[in-house]
């Protein structure tokens, strides 16, 4: 098969049936690939008459000492969503307590998309990348076919080591609550992306949380937001503009929630004695509030600490298998939710 100038890593991992990894371990000439696969990969790549980078190769020769983490927006909206800057948080101690230094790369407005991967790859100044997962996996194995060690932080399809909450558990544990509180009509304030899998997650766990009551979820009553205060705001808008609105809503972030809140405020709707609002992440502005948010708690600072001591781990020598870490999530029940109001 004679290349047409489009092969990559993908389509040689694919022919030999093995992962991205084993094949850049193999383009790197890494230890730990046993013969009669590093002896299928090169047949793989003769076949496909792939011809590995420059750069690809000599990463495993060029010692930086820093980690790269790739954002999925820009820093504005970054910097904005308290989550992010938890998981950053919980990045940069582990490098720093670990003597390595952080180069972090955000996408520009021209290409959203990839512009930080590319940048990343173009400037290869870093030992290992870990990605925030919210721009999909175009951009994971663009830095794998370049060479480089990455660990995800939440949900990913390509085989690369990665660790996530358990969004569906935490998802399931808010209906579950809003359902022994009575509430029937509980509206959803989803993300706007379905193909996204954090997203698929919540709403298996709210699904089910609703099989499991003998009831099913009114897809009616499911809005989509962006994660941002206004965009809660809106969607809100759209439920109780409704001639028979929800008593309860789960929003799959807190800013959408509080976005939520603020809408019910300005319309004189009181929190929790009318409506119950729950949000996601647990955020420290959820306990700040009046009424104080209850939320599902996803240890944000501990997902960032956990990727990095992955990453650091396997430019240690450590392997790692292309599998998912799942961390605990946990609802922290206070103010803003109450039974449902009869009458």
């Amino acid at each position: 098969m004679k290349s047409t100038g489009q092969t990559t890593m993908r389509h040689v991992a694919d022919r030999a049936g093995v992962s991205y990894q084993t094949v850049s371990r193999v383009i790197n000439e890494a230890a730990g690939v046993a013969p009669e696969t590093r002896d299928r990969v090169l047949a793989a790549m003769r076949d496909l008459n792939y011809r590995p980078s420059v750069a690809a190769r000599s990463l495993a020769r060029a010692r930086t000492d820093t980690i790269g983490l790739v954002l999925p927006f820009p820093v504005d909206v970054t910097f904005a969503n308290a989550h992010f800057l938890q998981t950053i948080g919980g990045v940069d101690r582990v490098v720093a307590e670990n003597d390595y230094s952080l180069l972090v790369s955000s996408p520009n407005d021209e290409d959203p998309a990839l512009s930080a991967h590319r940048r990343m790859v173009r400037q290869r100044a870093v030992d290992g990348v870990i990605v925030e997962a919210g721009m999909g996996d175009e951009g994971i194995e663009l830095l794998v076919e370049a060479g480089y060690p990455v660990v995800a932080i939440g949900h990913v399809a390509v085989a690369v080591p990665s660790v996530q909450p358990d969004d569906e558990s935490g998802a399931y544990g808010a209906m579950q609550h809003l359902l022994a509180l009575g509430h029937r009509r509980i509206a959803l304030i989803a993300g706007n992306a379905p193909t996204n899998l954090a997203q698929q997650a919540r709403l298996r766990g709210c699904r089910r949380a609703c099989a499991d009551a003998g009831l099913s979820l009114d897809e009616d009553l499911v809005a989509t937001g962006e994660f941002s205060l206004e965009s809660g705001h809106d969607a809100a808008a759209r439920l109780f503009d409704r001639a028979d609105p929800p008593t309860a809503v789960l929003a799959f972030n807190d800013a959408m929630a509080i976005g939520a809140m603020r809408l019910l405020r300005e319309r004189g709707i009181d929190v929790p004695h009318e409506v119950s609002v729950v949000g996601f992440d647990d955020t420290p502005t959820a306990s700040l509030l009046t009424p104080s948010l209850t939320t599902v708690r996803i240890f944000s600072s501990e997902l960032g600490q956990r990727a990095a001591r992955t990453l650091i781990g396997m430019l240690r020598g450590t392997k790692v298998p292309p599998v998912a870490a799942v961390l605990p999530s946990q609802l922290v029940v206070r103010e803003s939710t109450a039974p449902v109001r009869r009458g």
